[in-house]
């Protein structure tokens, strides 16, 4: 996608665009609430603010998991997009790229200074996050996922994505309730959270999943460490090298040395005697 500035000739909050090679010209309303879009029939379509609960409503239902993959339903998610401002079918074809520009935040533009330390910039706020705990996993995982009649399981990922929100996002900055987010703030909001939580968001994730002798190495280090110090994996991997370094030899210098193995012993037979004959019977 191209996005090319206003002409002269241009009307205030006018833009023009070109997405996949199609033009579209644009204009913004009030306070950028509303996107107003000449189709080729000449007629102006206004495209309303995606919002929070919107976007999350259109992945539920168009992000699907398949063959242990996620697939996402790009014409669907548009389509719900267009929906959700009346637009006519007839032009849905036409205006779908325009409309994922809108929903992802186009026309929005960020000149903010960067988050303090700890926070993460989406689109319009900024969020103070943690990660969630296990057992809040497991509570909303639990609570996400429905049982059909057929004995097959299914899940909502509105359902859980609400949770994982509710459990990590701390604060936002400005304060605002989630449904009056936009559709790109709800999205990077979204991805922030979600990378934070995911499984395999760190590059000694990936190694473990490996199963190889370095896996193996990593694992038992870092449980040793652990140990040690009472801290979590991922607190161990995020010291610098030479600190593990050092951690690593002092535990060698404090650790026990192991045992000299002693010999194991057997009772004594008639093999054992210094004046025995021994006789090996062998077979055919």
């Amino acid at each position: 996608m191209q996005e090319a500035p206003a002409s002269p000739g241009l009307e205030p909050g006018a833009i023009s665009i070109e997405i996949d090679g199609r033009a579209y010209h644009l204009r913004l309303g009030d306070d950028a609430e509303d996107l107003e879009v000449e189709a080729s029939t000449g007629e102006h379509i206004r495209l309303r603010r995606w919002r929070f609960d919107a976007h999350l409503r259109a992945l539920d239902q168009h992000a699907q998991l398949g063959n242990g993959e996620l697939v996402f339903d790009t014409e669907g998610f548009a389509g719900d997009v267009l929906r959700d401002s009346e637009v006519p079918a007839a032009l849905f074809e036409e205006l779908m790229p325009v409309a994922l520009w809108w929903a992802s935040g186009g026309a929005h533009e960020d000149a903010r200074p960067p988050p303090p330390r700890g926070w993460v910039q989406a689109g319009e706020v900024q969020a103070l996050l943690r990660p969630w705990t296990y057992s809040e996993r497991a509570e909303a995982l639990d609570a996400s996922v429905t049982t059909r009649e057929d004995g097959s399981r299914v899940l909502s990922l509105e359902r859980y994505l609400r949770a994982m929100l509710a459990a990590s996002l701390m604060e936002l900055s400005p304060a605002t309730p989630l449904e009056r987010l936009d559709g790109a703030s709800t999205a990077a909001l979204l991805g922030h959270v979600v990378g934070l939580n995911a499984e395999g968001a760190h590059p000694e994730d990936r190694l473990l999943q490996a199963d190889n002798p370095r896996a193996r190495a990593l694992a038992g280090l870092t449980l040793k460490l652990c140990k040690a110090l009472g801290w979590a994996p991922t607190q161990i991997w995020a010291l610098p090298a030479a600190e593990v370094d050092r951690l690593l030899t002092m535990l060698r210098l404090v650790e026990p040395e192991a045992p000299t193995p002693m010999p194991v012993s057997r009772p004594r037979g008639l093999s054992d005697h210094p004046d025995a004959v021994v006789i090996q019977v062998e077979g055919d």
